[in-house]
């Protein structure tokens, strides 16, 4: 840019800047359209150094003849919109936004993602806020009414909205509205206020052709979930997004329970929902089953106006979607969605009573899954059988025997105030107790389909845990009071035996309760050697 024109276009006079502009034009033989082009070493246009100095007149100059310098940007990408404002030329900004005919330009961002508008914003709550480097990050990359909703502040967004009436359109990176932005967070005052200024803010899609009420059900905002129910659309059904999914599908994907259960409430709205298909056919139990939230699954089975047996495009029932998807969850939360399903009555499609090669487990590789099943569900029966016979006898067989006729309390333990012989009492009632429970878990299962069967196999585990260690603390508790007179025999009892029980609780756990990390285990199998070793040693 030649220097006397840059003076004369800071400076401010029009006569001064066309003579100048007459001398470059006449010296250096350029078109007009060239010099006007011409920027400073940091890429600032003529326009930007008349916005810059609040050069008016020489601004209204170059809008007239050459209005397209306007969008143009320096090494930073402020326009001279951005510029003006920066510098609080008050008169300049007027002429920018009046002159301009494309009224975006408010909304484009230099290299620090701000825009005219929001440096505009910013500058006036500075002038009211001592926090100023917390409200640049709070307003930074969003439109004010966005800043607003973001911050709570109902105040700024009704004054926004009042100055700017257009911003209620101006969407935000997904291609959400404000009315999204507040769905997203819960902002019940934002809601209200932006329902009142234009309630077709309900009916606007983002990018995924979601809905405000889709994003209030997939964040579980109850409250703003019940104000948009009635200022949506009369037929909710047909509020969808591009999936197909209607508001039920998308809050039993998030496995929000607490927006399923106001749906639920809500019977009108509810019937229409629940055996909806989206595009892949999927009701909402199907996704609830898919990403196993089992709350939600209880709930909408427990619906009488539920189809359980429907089934998405690849035939799947909700179960069978469940038993594929298993390896989303852990074990034991898969299997208890698994026991809901069932337990609803959800059908298995045809052809499915043999599980898949992805639903087998490992132990299945060298026989038929039904017939692995069935052989681990006699091993337990038989190992639960035993230790009810086991603890059952060592019941009626008390250590130190019975009180004689003879005696003050006839038919009584000798051993009853021996603290350690409680402790046999109440570790052998609990270990009968366990296997008992849990031979009827396994009768139940053992003449069932594969998949009760199956159930009753994993469920039945910690029942036995509980059963072999109270059997381990009923027998070293019974030695001890059988041994207590000799003292250091019985402390050599009672420490064998914790050791011993410490070893059975850890196997059996890691056994029940498989880790897939290999760290743990690694420690398992290094604490069995070193007892081992320790035994033979």
């Amino acid at each position: 840019m030649d220097r006397d024109l840059y003076e004369a276009t800071k400076e401010g006079d029009v006569e001064k800047f066309i003579d100048a502009l007459e001398k470059v034009y006449e010296s250096r033989k350029l078109a007009l359209s060239l010099i006007f082009n011409q920027v400073t070493p940091s890429g600032n246009s003529l326009l930007h150094v008349a916005a810059s100095s609040g050069s008016d007149d020489v601004m209204e100059l170059i809008l007239i003849h050459f209005p397209h310098i306007m969008t143009q940007k320096n090494s930073l990408e402020d326009t001279p919109l951005h510029v003006a404002v920066q510098d609080k030329r008050l008169d300049a900004t007027k002429k920018l936004i009046c002159g301009e005919t494309n009224s975006e330009i408010i909304y484009w961002k230099n290299k620090d993602g701000k825009s005219p508008l929001h440096l505009a914003v910013a500058k006036c709550e500075r002038q009211q806020s001592k926090d100023h480097e917390a409200y640049a990050v709070k307003i930074q990359g969003m439109s004010p009414i966005l800043a607003a909703i973001k911050k709570w502040d109902k105040d700024l967004l009704k004054e926004s909205i009042d100055r700017l009436p257009k911003l209620l359109h101006v969407r935000d990176e997904d291609g959400g509205t404000p009315m999204h932005a507040a769905a997203s967070i819960g902002n019940e005052d934002a809601i209200d206020l932006l329902l009142e200024e234009n309630p077709y803010l309900a009916l606007e899609t983002d990018k995924n052709g979601s809905y405000p009420i889709h994003i209030a059900c997939e964040t579980g905002h109850l409250s703003t979930i019940e104000r948009l129910l009635w200022n949506t659309w009369p037929d909710l059904a047909e509020i969808k997004n591009k999936k197909g999914q209607n508001i039920l599908h998308v809050a039993a994907k998030a496995g929000d329970i607490a927006a399923v259960r106001l749906l639920i409430h809500c019977t009108t709205i509810f019937k229409k929902l629940i055996n909806s298909k989206d595009v892949d056919g999927n009701t909402p139990l199907h996704l609830a089953s898919m990403h196993n939230h089992c709350e939600v699954m209880s709930s909408l089975t427990k619906a009488k106006v539920i189809d359980l047996g429907l089934r998405n495009n690849d035939g799947l029932t909700a179960l069978d979607v469940a038993m594929e998807s298993r390896s989303s969850s852990t074990r034991n939360s898969a299997l208890l969605g698994h026991a809901i399903l069932i337990g609803a009555g959800v059908p298995r499609s045809e052809g499915r009573d043999v599980p898949s090669p992805r639903e087998q487990g490992s132990g299945a590789s060298k026989s038929s899954p039904a017939e692995w099943i069935k052989d681990q569900v006699n091993t337990l029966l038989l190992v639960a059988t035993l230790v009810a016979s086991v603890t059952f006898t060592a019941g009626l067989t008390l250590p130190g025997g019975y009180n004689a006729s003879s005696d003050l309390h006839p038919g009584m333990a000798t051993m009853l105030h021996h603290g350690m012989f409680r402790v046999f009492v109440i570790a052998n009632m609990e270990a009968m107790y366990s296997s008992i429970l849990a031979v009827v878990v396994l009768l139940w299962g053992l003449n069932r389909d594969y998949y009760v069967a199956e159930l009753t196999y994993h469920s039945v585990g910690p029942l036995l845990l509980m059963a072999l260690t109270g059997m381990s603390v009923a027998f070293f508790a019974a030695v001890t009071v059988a041994v207590s007179k000799l003292t250091w025999l019985g402390s050599l009892v009672l420490s064998v035996g914790v050791l011993y029980l410490v070893m059975v609780v850890v196997v059996l756990a890691a056994l029940i309760f498989p880790s897939s990390k290999t760290t743990m285990r690694i420690v398992v199998f290094y604490y069995i050697a070193v007892s081992i070793f320790d035994k033979f040693v």
